[in-house]
Parts: C-alpha cells; sequence; structure tokens
C-alpha cells in the first residue's frame, strides 16, 4: 500500500514537472521569434544589414554619397597603387587637408563628412595601431557635425602588408576588415548606407 501511495506520489511530481517545462517551452517558442525580429531589426537599423548598395570602386564610393554623410576610412597594409591614389583624390571630398602627407604601409584612421572644408576632418596615422574613438554627440573633428553615435575606429598595419581593421558604431561592426582600404559610410543617424574595402 504504501508503495503504491509513493509510485502514485511520484508520478504526480514528474506529472506536474512535466507540464512545467511544457509551459516553459510553449513560452520560450512565443519569445524567440519576436526576439529575432528585433534582433534583425536592430542590426537594419545600425546599418548591420548586408544587402548595402555595392561599390565599384573607392572612388565611387567616397563621390557618390549626399551631402553630410559621415565617412570612416580605416588604411591598413599595403593597398594597391590605383586604390591609393584614388584615396588620395577623395580625401578633400570629406574634409580631409588639402596634399595630406599619406604614408603607404602605415596604418591610418580619417573620419570625415561629405563636403566638409579642407583640414577639418579627424586623421590619424601611425607605424603600427592607430585608434580613434569619438563619443555619441562629440563633434568631427571641426566640421561642425556631431557623431550621432559612438564611432570607434582602429587600423593595424604593418610593413608586410598583413593588417586589421575595426570599425564599429553604436557597437556594431561595420569593417569589411582586410588588408587594403576599408569604408563605411553613415548617414546623420548612424545608419550604415555604404560600406566597402579595397586592396
Amino acid at each position: 500500500m504504501n508503495a503504491s501511495k509513493r509510485i502514485a506520489g511520484t508520478a504526480a511530481w514528474v506529472i506536474l514537472a512535466l507540464i512545467v517545462l511544457l509551459i516553459g517551452v510553449v513560452q520560450l517558442t512565443d519569445f524567440l521569434p519576436g526576439a529575432c525580429r528585433g534582433l534583425d531589426a536592430s542590426a537594419k537599423a545600425h546599418g548591420a544589414d548586408a544587402k548595402l548598395p555595392p561599390a565599384s570602386s573607392l572612388t565611387e564610393l567616397i563621390n557618390s554619397n549626399p551631402h553630410g554623410s559621415i565617412v570612416i576610412i580605416c588604411v591598413n597594409g599595403r593597398p594597391s597603387v590605383q586604390t591609393w591614389r584614388a584615396l588620395r583624390r577623395g580625401m578633400s571630398r570629406i574634409g580631409a587637408r588639402r596634399g595630406l602627407g599619406l604614408i603607404r604601409g602605415a596604418s591610418m584612421v580619417v573620419i570625415g563628412v561629405v563636403d566638409a572644408r579642407p583640414g577639418s576632418a579627424v586623421f590619424k596615422m601611425g607605424v603600427q595601431e592607430v585608434e580613434v574613438r569619438l563619443r555619441r554627440g562629440q563633434e568631427i573633428g571641426e566640421t561642425g557635425v556631431v557623431a550621432p553615435r559612438e564611432i570607434v575606429a582602429k587600423s593595424i598595419g604593418d610593413s608586410e602588408g598583413i593588417g586589421r581593421a575595426v570599425i564599429s558604431v553604436g557597437g556594431t561592426w561595420l569593417s569589411p576588415n582586410k588588408v587594403g582600404v576599408n569604408v563605411a559610410v553613415i548617414d546623420g543617424t548612424g545608419r550604415c548606407i555604404r560600406r566597402g574595402s579595397f586592396g
């Protein structure tokens, strides 16, 4: 008699545990699609959507953006001579100082604004690792435009042509992270509108 009571009691506990587990699974399956939609929407809102217009060249990528767009450039390793010349030509378009002395093989970060006056962009160059961080609301150099979100741009390169680039806006990774010239373009809300990498 006692044994059958114990078995019945154990069975009741097992059934109760299964019911609780089933309720948890139902709630989780209801939650996950919404959570995934939220993450997907957040990624698209912050520019992580991979379906961005492709750029045929570095010149086209720099020159085809609307007035006031923020252009973030990380250079590492040794880009080709053609890419390097395109970069030099495009610098004045985003507020970099005219006649800027660029050194192939160096690490470089430029954060500028389309149609800003020459010399107003953020520019940093070094032998190995170079990093620029802008807080949300901080002015981008002397362009008069503020960063809509935190911007982190880091370039790690060396004379052997091996490098790494980090471009993130508001915590979202935007960098193609390839050797050469890595570019991300964002609008005034921090949304990525173009990006590309050129060796």
